[in-house]
């Protein structure tokens, strides 16, 4: 049987078998992946779509389209989303002439196969239908098909590829920029069943903890499933700590909400993430504390708390310059947290991933560049993150600081944190940690 069938004018509905390609002579057309799978939560099956060049490769990680990143540059390929199913409008005049293919992917977020499914389904509006069988498939990534170019028109072909790993391995072998594969067990998604010091024998539930628990940040668990498996860090398990400026400067943030948002995205991350499924913390001002620790039991109302007591204070002097946290003082003075967050963890058995929360006016640079380059021998990262400030000093200039054993730190600037979606926060969270943990393993720090 010839797979090609040519169609005029959109007319006929053409049903597509693994191995059909169809001509399409529309410049716009719609295509819709559907799915009804029994045993799988909407929120952990999404779909998404590659723009190729001709090696097959996408030119950035602009050309991956997904739910988070629902149009392409140049506004060829827009994603819409509904319950059970997912659209790309396509604008085939407007796609780049470097880019030969278009590819349509399905994947799941659980522990889930696509053998369980009663159908899978891609539909190109008016023209075409495709359903794959997908009995016994045990994969957790699906191609569904692919837009090509042909001599000067386009065309479809329908695939049905189960992909082994789910989106990880999938996105990498499109070049999507993911984390390096390595020889190394604790990373790689084909040796799961391989644990060292830095990974734990089975990741948690994280959607199921979070229900439990805290189900108004249920809606974080998926944004977190989708950052450590594109940066295959599922495995991965460290410790996590949160350093928070208590600053008078810092007031706004604490008064809009923005700590306390701030606190329930590392705290659901560190569930996942960390060794013992909380949070260390400290705040500074001018002097430093360690508090107790965040989990999921205690995260709601945790920086209220914090800061009731330096509230109660009475007078008129400390109703104009309050604390935020009492005894802590109003100034800047980040060094000897940092020089006891290296003395917590200089020893550690795993890596520990601190988060430090600034909103700037930070003047102490030698002092912070020399306990930087001293950390840079453990297996401590650092992750700096201004918050609607100024002034940030040697954070600033992290990337381009020599005399360290690891690059060992990490900085960006949030000016609205309302306004960060929780994907690309997380995104921008776990940036640099994967390449640090490959170099701190490679030499010898972490085991």
């Amino acid at each position: 049987m010839n797979p090609y069938i040519e169609i005029t004018g959109g007319l006929e509905m053409i049903e597509l078998q693994s191995g059909g390609n169809i001509k399409l002579n529309n410049d716009y057309i719609n295509i819709t992946i559907e799915w009804d799978h029994p045993l799988i939560d909407k929120d952990n099956i999404d779909t998404s779509a590659f723009l190729l060049n001709e090696q097959g490769k996408v030119r950035s990680d602009a050309d991956f389209i997904f739910y988070n990143q629902p149009n392409s540059t140049d506004n060829s390929v827009k994603l819409s989303s509904n319950i059970n199913k997912q659209s790309y409008a396509v604008n085939l005049t407007n796609i780049p002439p470097d880019i030969h293919k278009v590819a349509f992917a399905i994947v799941i977020h659980s522990n889930n196969d696509f053998g369980s499914a009663k159908y899978i389904s891609l539909n190109i509006e008016g023209i075409a239908h495709y359903q794959p069988s997908t009995q016994g498939m045990k994969e957790k990534a699906l191609i569904m098909g692919q837009l090509y170019r042909h001599q000067d028109n386009w065309k479809f072909k329908a695939l049905g590829q189960g992909y082994n790993g789910g989106l990880a391995p999938l996105a990498t072998g499109y070049g999507v920029d993911i984390a390096e594969k390595t020889t190394d067990d604790t990373t790689s998604p084909t040796h799961n069943n391989q644990t060292s010091q830095a990974t734990a024998s089975k990741p948690i539930d994280l959607e199921k903890k979070l229900q439990e628990k805290a189900p108004r940040l249920i809606n974080l668990a998926k944004p977190i499933k989708v950052c450590l498996e594109k940066k295959q860090l599922t495995d991965v398990k460290a410790k996590v700590a949160f350093i928070l400026d208590a600053s008078g400067s810092m007031t706004n943030q604490f008064k809009s909400g923005n700590v306390q948002a701030v606190l329930d995205r590392i705290t659901t991350l560190a569930v996942q993430f960390d060794d013992d499924e909380a949070l260390e913390l400290w705040a500074f001002a001018d002097k430093f504390k360690k508090y107790a620790d965040v989990s999921l039991d205690n995260l709601d109302d945790y920086i209220e708390i914090l800061t009731t007591k330096s509230k109660k204070k009475k007078g008129f002097f400390s109703s104009i310059f309050s604390e935020i946290i009492e005894d802590l003082g109003f100034g800047n003075n980040e060094p000897p947290v940092i020089s006891d967050i290296i003395k917590s963890y200089q020893n550690s058995n795993l890596p520990a991933y601190i988060i430090f929360i600034t909103d700037g006016g930070i003047y102490k640079d030698k002092e912070i560049e020399k306990l930087i380059k001293q950390a840079s021998d453990f297996p401590i990262f650092w992750q700096f993150v201004g918050l609607g400030g100024s002034n940030y000093g040697v954070l600033e200039k992290l990337d381009d600081l020599s005399g360290r054993t690891t690059d060992n730190a990490d900085f960006f600037p949030i000016d609205d944190f309302k306004k960060v979606q929780d994907q690309e926060l997380y995104d921008r969270l776990l940036n640099e940690f994967p390449g640090w943990l490959r170099e701190v393993k490679r030499i010898g720090i972490i085991s």
